[in-house]
């Protein structure tokens, strides 16, 4: 009997996430963690063929400037997503065989290639980090952490001011009182947490203040006993470095596409 059509349907088979998560928890970690923690701050949309998930998008509605999209799964089994995919602006994270699939369904795109670098539960020594330079932030920051991100143009840090630490475990590197630099736990789930928004400002850089963060965040999982992973751009090889020296390793690659959003990874 010839397969039948593939099908996009506006939903996910919870079951068969948590199997592929067992198998992949990078891959799948956002799924779960936003299914848990911010279900109406996302859509999701499957490819079927009968009742078998082949993969899915994963639509982010909270980034204030563009929506960002997830595309897990191989092309061509599951190209049919395309149709799924938001109107421009949007950021599209892709396996690099979809970027094509992309660009003929959204148009044209400004391309990154990141990295996916994880660094296992029981890795080399944490490196340490100087003492009062580094801390854990509180709800009370938020009007620090929001004045901080208003004063950057990156867009990596544009998250930051919609934040509850409180909720959110976040660290933010010091000079004396001025909060230069930030990093905060994407997600936290059993067994593994995706860092994100590792940000230090220019005028801060290159005294250790992003390695003082990366040791502080690496502490708080060596005590949690989990595996951590980050994305990073391909060509910035200074914080490539960085994080090799803090014991991640490449485990994957991705393509960022920028269609029409303004934003780089």
């Amino acid at each position: 009997m010839a397969p039948g059509p593939i099908e996009v349907r506006p939903t996910i088979d919870r079951a068969w996430l948590e199997r592929a998560a067992a198998q992949d928890p990078v891959a799948h970690a956002f799924a779960l963690w936003d299914l848990e923690r911010n279900p109406g701050r996302i859509r999701i949309f499957s490819a079927m063929d009968g009742d078998r998930t082949l993969g899915y998008l994963l639509v982010w509605l909270g980034h204030p400037r563009a929506t960002v999209v997830h595309w897990v799964g191989t092309t061509p089994e599951t190209r049919a997503l395309a149709a799924a995919l938001p109107s421009r602006p949007l950021v599209a994270i892709v396996p690099e065989e979809a970027e094509s699939v992309v660009t003929e369904a959204r148009g044209p795109a400004r391309r990154y290639t990141v990295l996916v670098m994880e660094r296992p539960a029981t890795p080399p020594p944490v490196p340490p980090a100087v003492p009062g330079t580094v801390r854990t932030l509180e709800r009370s920051d938020v009007p620090l952490l929001s004045e901080w991100a208003r004063r950057q143009s990156d867009p990596v840090v544009a998250e930051y001011p919609f934040l509850d630490p409180d909720e959110e475990l976040t660290w933010g590197a010091f000079d004396g009182p001025k909060l230069v630099g930030v990093v905060h736990a994407e997600v936290r789930r059993p067994g593994l947490w995706v860092l994100g928004g590792v940000y230090v400002e220019p005028e801060a850089r290159r005294r250790g203040r992003g390695r003082e963060l990366i040791a502080a965040a690496l502490a708080a999982s060596a005590r949690a006993d989990v595996r951590v992973a980050l994305f990073v751009r391909e060509d910035r090889t200074e914080a490539r470095t960085l994080y090799e020296a803090a014991g991640f390793r490449p485990a994957g690659r991705r393509v960022w596409l920028d269609l029409g959003a303004g934003l780089s990874p």
